[in-house]
C-alpha cells in the first residue's frame, strides 16, 4: 500500500522559469556530451603535464653549482671552492656570495665558466668582502647565452 502523497506545484505566471545553466541531466549529472568534453579536457591536461615534465627531465640542460668548502682569509677576503656541473659545450655564469653571521651578503662575485671536456669541474676563487664573512656559497648558476 502506497501512503506517499504527491506534491503539487503551481506555476506562478509572473515569475519566469529558468533553465539550468550547466549541461546537467535530471539528477544533476553531466549529459553524455558534457561528460565526453570533461574527459577529453582531463586527458589533454594530463598529456600537457607529462610533456612539460619530460622537457624538464630530458630537454632542459642540467646546470648545477655545489658548495665544497670555504676559507676566511681575512676580514675582507673569503675563498670558496665549488663544483659546477653543466653540458660540456655550454658557458655558464655562477654567482657566489659571502655571508656574515646574520646571513647577510657581504660580498658577491660572478664567475664565467666556459666549455670544457668534462661535465663537472671544481673551482676555487676569492670573494672580496665589506666585513668578515663566516661562509661563502654558490647562489646560482645559469646559461650565459640566456637560454
Amino acid at each position: 500500500m502506497n501512503t506517499e502523497e504527491n506534491e503539487v506545484y503551481e506555476l506562478d505566471e509572473d515569475e519566469p522559469v529558468m533553465a539550468p545553466s550547466t549541461p546537467a541531466g535530471p539528477s544533476g549529472s553531466l549529459t553524455p556530451r558534457g561528460r565526453s568534453f570533461a574527459i577529453i579536457l582531463g586527458v589533454l591536461a594530463i598529456v600537457v603535464a607529462i610533456a612539460v615534465a619530460a622537457w624538464y627531465a630530458w630537454g632542459a640542460p642540467t646546470i648545477r653549482g655545489k658548495n665544497v668548502g670555504y676559507s676566511v682569509k681575512s676580514s675582507e677576503l673569503v675563498e670558496i671552492t665549488f663544483d659546477v656541473a653543466k653540458p660540456q659545450d655550454m658557458t655558464v655564469i655562477c654567482t657566489l656570495d659571502a655571508l656574515n653571521t646574520n646571513y647577510a651578503q657581504v660580498g658577491t662575485k660572478e664567475v664565467r665558466i666556459g666549455p670544457a671536456e668534462v661535465f663537472e669541474q671544481r673551482f676555487t676563487t676569492e670573494i672580496r668582502t665589506t666585513e668578515e664573512a663566516v661562509t661563502a656559497v654558490v647562489e646560482s648558476c645559469w646559461d650565459a647565452s640566456g637560454n
